[in-house]
């Protein structure tokens, strides 16, 4: 049976008094870049509208009834136009960035596009972080995105940082993100986290790694950095994923299940109906579970991480998807909108 979820009005500061037990980590998802960067479905939707004959566009809520998962219909878009993988993600780039790019001066886009890409926080000059800043209050500003960076930063300036971030995202609006809120309260500057892509991207004790389990999608006519190529972790298509998915050893699962077993790990953005993402919590919490039993230990039920999620409006539908995360060892955090995601992890680090 499920822990109860736990309530924005009422929650403690879980996470506070973790750092010498390993500590804490975020996982974050799509759903925190929404509205700015189309959700899944909304991208099928535009690449359909702007790439095919207009005698084969269907419109999406049909196009869902039909009972295909996002990346099974992205796969389809790939198969219609016939396209290379890198042919492809360059569509998908052009879709993902076109509502920045389009709102965005061309200054201000290029000094976005050096922000997303820079490894070197010393090469970014004051005007191109105020151009940021701009796009950061005018556009970005009601994103989940948005309203955990300035949060993070509070918990890394009180020495309760994340361990690390492990993103599901194919874009790095919350890296640039963090960075900026960083730059702003001239905490310093040297580099604050490692964006880790692949397994050959190199790591630092001192900084806290960025993990792109999904991996990124280039900005197109911005020059990849050498050895941080990834297109090959894209998982966007459902070739792809079926590929993830029949590899127990890759580079992202063997991130991902590193950090929930030596972190607590707050989920935010993400729907946990990944297939993958659930056979790694259930591995790792079922080892958990019959390690308790072999050391005598008496543990009915084990939660060690966290899901912050919007409230439904049944208390029917709270209990079964509860249940539904229960064998993950993942309890909810109910808040009751989005634009409170940054005030709940505050409220779970004891941070103001």
């Amino acid at each position: 049976m499920a822990k109860e979820g736990l309530y924005f009005d009422k929650i403690q500061s879980v996470l506070k008094d973790l750092k010498p037990r390993g500590g804490w980590s975020l996982c974050i998802g799509a759903g925190t870049s929404i509205p700015v960067i189309p959700d899944w479905y909304a991208l099928v939707a535009s690449l359909i509208k702007n790439n095919c004959q207009t005698a084969d566009i269907i419109e999406i809520e049909k196009y869902k009834k039909m009972g295909f998962s996002a990346d099974a219909m992205i796969q389809a878009v790939k198969n219609k136009l016939a396209q290379t993988d890198d042919e492809f993600i360059k569509l998908l780039s052009n879709e993902i960035y076109k509502p920045i790019k389009d709102y965005t001066t061309s200054k201000q886009w290029k000094s976005f596009c050096k922000i997303q890409e820079s490894l070197n926080f010393l090469s970014i000059t004051k005007d191109e972080w105020k151009d940021f800043y701009d796009i950061r209050e005018n556009l970005l500003k009601n994103t989940t995105a948005n309203f955990l960076a300035d949060v993070v930063i509070s918990a890394i300036q009180n020495n309760i940082g994340p361990k690390s971030i492990l993103t599901f995202n194919g874009e790095a609006i919350f890296f640039s993100l963090l960075n900026s809120y960083y730059a702003e309260r001239s905490m310093g500057t040297k580099n604050l986290f490692d964006r880790i892509v692949n397994s050959i991207c190199s790591r630092s004790a001192l900084r806290i790694p960025y993990i792109h389990c999904h991996g990124v999608i280039p900005i197109n006519g911005v020059k990849i950095h050498r050895g941080r190529k990834a297109g090959d972790k894209l998982v966007f298509s459902e070739d792809s994923y079926l590929q993830l998915a029949n590899n127990s050893f890759s580079w992202q699962a063997t991130s991902f299940i590193e950090n929930c077993i030596h972190n607590r790990v707050v989920f935010i953005g993400v729907s946990l109906t990944d297939s993958n993402m659930r056979r790694w919590l259930s591995w790792i919490h079922a080892n958990k579970m019959k390690e308790f039993n072999e050391n005598g230990i008496g543990c009915e039920s084990s939660t060690e991480h966290f899901w912050i999620n919007k409230l439904p409006e049944s208390m029917q539908e709270r209990v079964w998807i509860e249940e539904t995360v229960a064998h993950l060892g993942v309890r909810l955090v109910w808040i009751d909108d989005w634009n409170q995601s940054g005030m709940v992890l505050a409220k779970m680090l004891n941070v103001k």
